[in-house]
């Protein structure tokens, strides 16, 4: 028996090919899409485990205003883990609106749908560095999914400001 006999012919198909070859189809079509019209930033995931911060008051499940923060308004050590170099998609085609904060304040909001590619996964409050070092909070996560396989995640922003300690934050890259 040779080796050619072993193999199963290449016009056989099983029933659940054709699904298994749409699913990476549409993927592949995703995925030209964010290479063609997307932009490169820096990923940075909120921390969910790990040394818990001195500047945090267990009892109290609040910070500490007077003890120098090294969390980033995290709970735990060094805030955030990354940077992840992804490639995504902020379309900004809706108009900004500037909301007005009762202490003097006033912040931009975009109003936009961005996406990203099926992974890595993203979670509120993660944010993201922008080549010109803007950051941007990611929120109102939902994923496009096909058969239970995630597919695309849709996503908003919302800008930090520029006085977050987040901005202290160590940036590797670019």
């Amino acid at each position: 028996m040779s080796h050619l006999e072993i193999l199963p012919a290449v016009n056989e198909r099983t029933p659940g090919d054709d699904l298994i070859f749409r699913f990476l189809d549409i993927r592949n079509r995703l995925r030209w899409l964010m290479a063609m019209g997307g932009e490169r930033v820096f990923l940075y995931k909120r921390r969910v485990t790990g040394k818990v911060c001195s500047n945090f008051d267990v009892v109290r499940r609040q910070h500490r205003v007077d003890l120098v923060d090294d969390c980033y308004g995290t709970n735990f050590v060094g805030g955030y883990y990354g940077p992840f170099d992804i490639t995504v998609s902020l379309s900004t085609v809706a108009p900004q609106r500037i909301k007005i904060y009762e202490q003097g304040g006033l912040r931009r909001e975009f109003i936009s749908t961005c996406w990203a590619l099926w992974e890595p996964l993203l979670s509120n409050k993660d944010f993201i560095v922008r080549r010109n070092n803007q950051r941007l909070w990611i929120t109102n996560i939902q994923q496009s999914k096909w058969h239970h396989h995630i597919l695309r995640q849709l996503f908003s922003f919302e800008e930090i400001e520029r006085n977050n300690p987040l901005y202290k934050f160590p940036i590797t890259g670019f």
